[in-house]
């Protein structure tokens, strides 16, 4: 298979995060010699970077709100009671444990 049936499949399999950054995961596996599997897990987390991005982006334009902000952008004199540093941990999720699945 070469690169335009690669990328035509890619398409087909509606995968345009791979697609969109194929040709240069291959240069960068060709010059750094980097194992098959190191380059094919590259390609996936692009795949997953990009379905994310798209539905972060969805979600926004779902949402009707006029101006995307995020914890860091937020005015902290509006309430300077908010505890800043709790708000940033809480941000975190380190408060949810992952508990080990119960063999049967």
């Amino acid at each position: 298979m070469n690169m335009t049936e690669i990328e035509r499949a890619l398409r087909e399999l509606r995968l345009s995060g791979i697609a969109e950054t194929l040709s240069t995961r291959v240069m960068q596996a060709q010059a750094a010699q980097q194992p098959f599997l190191e380059t094919f897990a590259a390609m996936l987390q692009d795949e997953l970077d990009r379905r994310r991005s798209r539905l972060t982006e969805r979600r926004f334009k779902r949402s009707g709100l006029a101006e995307r902000m995020s914890l860091a952008d937020f005015d902290w004199r509006f309430n300077p009671k908010l505890p800043r540093s709790a708000c940033f941990e809480l941000h975190t999720l380190k408060f949810i444990g992952i508990r080990p699945a119960k063999s049967p």
